[in-house]
């Protein structure tokens, strides 16, 4: 008789499509081991490289600090935030956006991954692809991020702003947050699952 681990890991490989593939990779090869690594590089990251390159952008005392932390902004936002910088701070903004925080979403992304990968592998077949749902906050961060460094690239070219550039970088920082919200809500009704599967089979021993 073919145990649930094994028909699980059968049924895991039955599904197609590169999405399907993506997914059925993650729920296989996700454990506590994988999911805690994954956070330790996301911590390290987090601390020795976005600390690290924002400083160089900083500004003490700052009308805003931070364009990609609120839910959406305006234009006179980001107009506030790029006046408060001089041009080399700006170049650093438009390196951070392009490279560093982009970087930083894919670590970040493979983390959330891993995590409700984890969580829900036990019940894959019912949820399927929900395990490759934080690469929705990953792609609009992306978005968001090549976004105002295009405004970051114009003001320093022209001392202007795009108006509907300025709405599409807004709008994709709300959808990045819609997208976190959602994932931090996942992740909490699968741990709310295992705890309750955990107490149940300790009930039928």
């Amino acid at each position: 008789m073919m145990s649930s681990k094994s028909t699980n890991n059968l049924n895991l490989k039955k599904r197609s499509g590169p999405p399907s593939r993506a997914s059925s990779f993650f729920y296989t090869k996700s454990n506590l081991v994988t999911a805690l690594l994954a956070t330790s590089i996301f911590v390290g990251y987090l601390v020795f490289v976005i600390t690290v390159k924002g400083a160089a952008f900083a500004v003490d005392n700052s009308a805003v600090k931070s364009l990609g932390t609120s839910l959406g902004f305006g234009q006179a936002e980001i107009f506030a935030f790029l006046s408060e910088r001089s041009d080399q701070m700006i170049a650093a903004y438009i390196d951070f956006n392009q490279v560093w925080d982009t970087l930083f979403g894919l670590i970040y992304g493979v983390m959330y991954v891993v995590w409700v990968s984890l969580l829900f592998k036990s019940h894959s077949q019912r949820f399927g692809n929900l395990n490759l749902l934080p690469l929705g906050q990953v792609f609009f961060d992306w978005l968001e991020n090549f976004s105002l460094a295009a405004l970051s690239n114009q003001y320093l070219a022209d001392g202007t702003i795009s108006s509907p550039t300025a709405l599409l970088a807004s709008t994709f920082s709300a959808m990045k947050w819609v997208f976190s919200i959602l994932v931090y809500g996942v992740i909490l009704v699968g741990i709310v699952m295992q705890v309750v599967g955990a107490l149940k089979r300790r009930r039928n021993r």
